[in-house]
């Protein structure tokens, strides 16, 4: 479902000439590098630790609390699935603004602010546990396996989410959101029939994306407690199952896709092809995220640490910030119009939930300098915090040994992610 409100800000809009602003952000990483080498010796985020709360642990881990966490979103998605599968054909129903916004975008906030909940919400889980509870898996697999297979499954199943959502003809339709949804059905809630649940955390792309997100939350357990803790030190020592580093890397690639077929080179050399947009499109998505990886490899590789899940936790905030710059107006403007039209998904005239009558708030529209500002701040904070814990993680691998030098590829790796976002998001 192609929205144009993906992002309101210009390069009209910054306060500065948008040479400056990317000479400014790139400075501000190399004198961040600067400091933390001086100031930052020693290894910091070896140990998770942090202020427990055993009374928060407690309620949130009562059979009531659980249950009603799960019946809450069973529900909402039930409801969800009337629109998709009795509701009009029609951009007002508000199954497409529920998936590639609520769901898709809204799961960033969610697992920032409140860690990872989706695991406890996620639909699927719950029917999943409701099947497995009648009978035990059919081919349960060992954990050696599970180990192996980590969330290698979920890269494969992001980029088909992001293919829907940036490629796919005719997505926001309903016929093509239906078959989707019944691939995603077989997919995750059979193979969970068929290997286990933890299949679900594997495969499912939402889920793979929202744990990754909910590493730099400021809630962690540690040794089943919920402590508050240092977001970054919590991305710096959550536990990392294999694959993660090529899920970062694949979230952070979408979004820079998605910025990048906005631009009018990209818009003309699509058009004017002979060939057909859609294989432009796939080439384009997977050409992007393996760009990302590669780049992330070899920065690692000249850094000695290699291609490492765990340094990859560089990454998150770099996701987050430009994800939240990308769809700061799609999910404030869109967000609200799916609130909107939830109140009647069949189209039939109905005010379930009052908000039928309500209209859209654009007044981020009368801001559009404000706008830019917030997109530009997010992106130069997230990629200083991406310094920050690429350093953390330096100083472990390095061992004490060539301290500066050795960490050089990693911050250009850096500045070249930020200049490129920069670039793409702000590109006319």
């Amino acid at each position: 479902m192609r929205l144009p409100l993906h992002g309101l800000g210009s390069r009209q809009d910054l306060p500065l000439p948008f040479e400056f602003v990317l000479l400014g952000a790139a400075l501000a990483l190399v004198v961040s590098f600067a400091v933390l080498i001086v100031a930052w010796r020693h290894p910091r985020y070896t140990r998770p630790s942090g202020l427990a709360l055993p009374g928060l642990t407690r309620f949130v881990d009562r059979p009531a609390a659980r249950a009603g966490v799960r019946i809450v979103m069973l529900a909402v998605f039930g409801w969800m699935a009337l629109a998709l599968w009795f509701g009009q054909d029609l951009v007002t129903n508000p199954i497409f603004g529920f998936v590639f916004v609520w769901v898709w975008v809204g799961l960033v906030p969610v697992s920032l602010l409140f860690g990872p909940v989706w695991r406890r919400a996620n639909p699927l889980r719950t029917l999943a546990r409701l099947v497995l509870a009648v009978r035990a898996p059919v081919r349960p697999l060992r954990e050696a396996t599970w180990r192996r297979i980590g969330v290698l499954p979920g890269v494969l199943t992001l980029l088909g989410f992001a293919w829907l959502e940036l490629v796919q003809p005719d997505n926001n339709t309903l016929v093509v959101l239906r078959w989707w949804t019944i691939a995603w059905l077989i997919l995750t809630l059979g193979g969970a029939v068929l290997f286990g649940e933890r299949w679900i955390a594997a495969t499912d792309p939402f889920e793979v994306f929202a744990e990754r997100i909910a590493t730099l939350s400021p809630w962690q357990r540690i040794d089943g407690v919920v402590h508050l803790t240092n977001p970054l030190r919590h991305a710096a020592t959550a536990v990392v199952p294999r694959g993660a580093a090529w899920v970062n890397c694949t979230l952070l690639g979408i979004t820079a896709y998605d910025s990048f077929t906005n631009t009018t080179g990209w818009v003309g050399w699509v058009q004017t092809s002979a060939l057909p947009r859609e294989w432009w499109g796939t080439a384009g998505l997977i050409g992007m995220t393996l760009l990302v990886g590669a780049a992330f490899a070899l920065a690692a590789r000249a850094t000695a640490a290699g291609w490492s899940d765990t340094a990859a936790a560089s990454l998150v905030p770099i996701v987050i910030g430009y994800s939240f710059a990308h769809y700061l107006s799609l999910l404030v403007i869109e967000g609200q119009r799916t609130a909107i039209l939830a109140s009647d998904p069949l189209g039939l005239g109905w005010n379930v939930f009052g908000t039928a009558e309500l209209g859209v708030n654009t007044g981020i529209f009368d801001y559009p300098d404000v706008v830019a500002v917030i997109q530009l701040t997010a992106i130069v904070v997230g990629h200083l915090l991406g310094v920050l814990l690429a350093h953390d993680e330096s100083l472990v691998v390095l061992q004490g040994k060539r301290v500066i030098v050795g960490q050089l590829p990693m911050l250009i790796l850096m500045v070249g992610y930020t200049c490129a976002g920069l670039l793409l998001l702000f590109s006319p």
